[in-house]
Parts: structure tokens; sequence; C-alpha cells
């Protein structure tokens, strides 16, 4: 069932689009993420839901209420900023318990919600804590016990991780997530990360530039990005030039032909559009010492970097007129080094055409 639904939403400062006639439906309980680089929209449009920020035009319904008609403070979103904006001077219980103070809620109720929040968080020992003795995990998890208080009927994240180290930020992502799951809130969630989004999303809304260019589910959008933006930024990519020949054959830049996957929509609509680009992951890659026996789409080249993070090897493949991206284990590829010939299988099966930019 959808709940949230944007009809061509626009936010328009001056001559300024940021955010340029969106249309979008979240569907109910899932944990969507706008995606997208620093100001591309997705924090305006985020402002938008919350009633923050008023849309130019368009409208915003939730379970079939207009929500142009309701302001910030009646919507009964909870919302997790950036900064966290937690209250230095109140206990983590105080803070958690601010909501319901808003809404009147009985000391008792107040208590028994602010015991089960904690539990859930698993900070009971530090409810009466002030918050600026807690590490940033911890402030984390009240800010979004705090959002969650008085049961909102949406959940906003904006950025909420971006302050945090790595390892943590990791951890953290799996924590939102299984308490997202285990809640069953709709939530929406803003991030210029795509391995967060990848690792956290039911469903990813790419945006560029205050329009949506692609919404699907991680997988989808990292294996069928539909333009070479949508494709540059969800993971690593090889993406070339090419020309396409006759039947599923394309031509390098180098003069090499390829052949590839029946493309979708067909390459003459790609070219009509504007350009065709040629993708293929890394890891689809197959790196080969010798030829062994000769065979279709395996071209030449010569390593010319290396990196060995343990477990896997990413290496740069020259090959005439462009390089390759490889993405291989010390296991299939023991002794890689700098300068040696390699042949680079590329299967017709992941090599996909996508529009240019």
């Amino acid at each position: 069932m959808t709940q949230l639904v944007l009809q061509d939403v626009t936010k328009r400062f001056n001559d300024a689009y940021a955010v340029d006639h969106v249309n979008l439906s979240v569907p109910d309980g899932k944990l969507v993420c706008f995606l997208g680089p620093s100001g591309c929209g997705k924090t305006t449009l985020m402002r938008i839901i919350a009633g923050l920020e008023a849309p130019t035009s368009g409208t915003l319904t939730f379970a079939g209420e207009n929500l142009l008609d309701v302001p910030a403070n009646r919507r009964n979103f909870g919302m997790v900023f950036q900064s966290l904006a937690l209250f230095p001077h109140m206990t983590v219980a105080q803070n958690i318990a601010y909501p319901l103070r808003l809404r009147k809620t009985d000391a008792a109720a107040q208590k028994r919600r602010v015991a089960e929040l904690l539990d859930m968080i698993q900070l009971p020992h530090m409810a009466s804590r002030l918050v600026t003795q807690l590490s940033g995990g911890q402030r984390q998890r009240v800010a979004i016990a705090r959002a969650i208080a008085a049961s909102p009927r949406l959940l906003l994240l904006d950025e909420p991780l971006s302050a945090l180290d790595a390892k943590l930020r990791e951890a953290m992502q799996v924590e939102i997530r299984l308490l997202q799951q285990r809640l069953g809130i709709t939530t929406i969630m803003v991030t210029h990360d795509q391995r967060e989004a990848m690792t956290m999303a039911d469903e990813i809304v790419v945006m560029e530039k205050g329009r949506i260019q692609q919404v699907g589910r991680p997988l989808e959008i990292y294996r069928d990005p539909v333009n070479e933006f949508v494709a540059n930024f969800i993971g690593l990519g090889n993406i070339l030039p090419v020309t396409p020949a006759e039947s599923n054959q394309i031509v390098l830049p180098g003069g090499q032909r390829l052949t590839v996957a029946a493309p979708d929509p067909p390459a003459h609509a790609l070219v009509a559009g504007g350009g065709v680009r040629l993708l293929i992951r890394p890891e689809d890659v197959c790196l080969r010492t010798s030829p062994a026996v000769p065979t279709p789409n395996t071209l030449p080249g010569r390593v010319t970097f290396v990196r060995d993070v343990g477990a896997s090897i990413e290496a740069t493949i020259d090959c005439e007129g462009f390089t390759l991206t490889a993405a291989t284990t010390p296991r299939e590829t023991p002794d890689l080094r700098t300068g040696m010939p390699v042949f680079a299988h590329l299967p017709p099966h992941a090599c996909k055409l996508i529009a240019a930019r």
C-alpha cells in the first residue's frame, strides 16, 4: 500500500529549481533512501515532506490527506536531523520524553514509553546521563528514540550518520535498519553515500539537479541503471563510449568489437537520445593471465595499477584505446602485479548499454 504520494512537486528559489517536478510514491512500511550528490535537492525534498519548506507548486498526500493544509507540528512525522539536535542540558530520558511532554502525555505513560525505548536502543543504564556524556553512536540512538517516541506516522532521517567514523557508521546502518524493520515504520532517509543506501534501503530514489533520475530496488539500480549518471553514482563501473554495430555488437574506443546482451531500449534509440555508453562492473571483468583457448569478448591488456586490500584485488588494465578496472581475488589471480600482460574477458550478459548523461 502506498501512503505518501508526491505529484509534480517543485521548489524554486528565485530562478533556480531546488526540486524540479518530482513525482513519487513511497510504499507503506518500507525504508526509502533519497540518494544523490550535494545540492541535488534531496534534503529540500525531505523538508517539504516534513512541512519545514512549502513547495512552489505540486501536491503531497499521506494516507489520502492533503499535507499542504497541515502544519509541520500536526503531521505527526518524526525527524532526525544531521546535527541530531539533542538538548545538551537534558538527560537521555528527558530528551526522549520531550515530544511526549509537548503532547501533554501523562507522567506515568511518559515513564513507561521512555523505559520501553531505552530498552529498544539498549541504553537503559544511560537514562540519567546528559547527552554530552555519550558517544557518537549512543547520541545517534537517543535521537532516533526521541523521533519515534510519539509513534510517528513517518520517520525522516537527514544524513544521520555523516558525523560518525567509518566502523561505527556501518554498525549503525545495521542497527537502524533492524529497528525500522522491527517497528514497520515507513522511513525516508537522505544520504549521499551509495554504500549506505545499498545496505539499508528497500528502495532508492536517485536524484540529480532537483530531478529524479531513477527509482528502484538497490540491486536493480546497481545492475540496470537507466543512464550514465546513475551508473557512475552507484558503485564502481567501467563506462566507455561505444558505437553500435550490426546485430548485438558494439565497437570500443580502440576499434575492438564486443557482443552484448540485447539492449532495452534498442541501441538506435539510445543513440537518438544523445549517445551510448557501455557499462560493465569491475567484478564482472574476468582476468586471465593466458588466453588458453581463443574466446569472444576477450581483450589483451597490461596491468598498470594494483590495489590489494587482502580479501580482494582491484586492478587497472590498459587496453588499446581505453582502460578497464577489474575486481578479483588472490585465489583467482595469484601474483597479479604491475606490468603483467593479461586478458580481460567481458561476458556478453554483463555488458549493458546505457544512455549517455
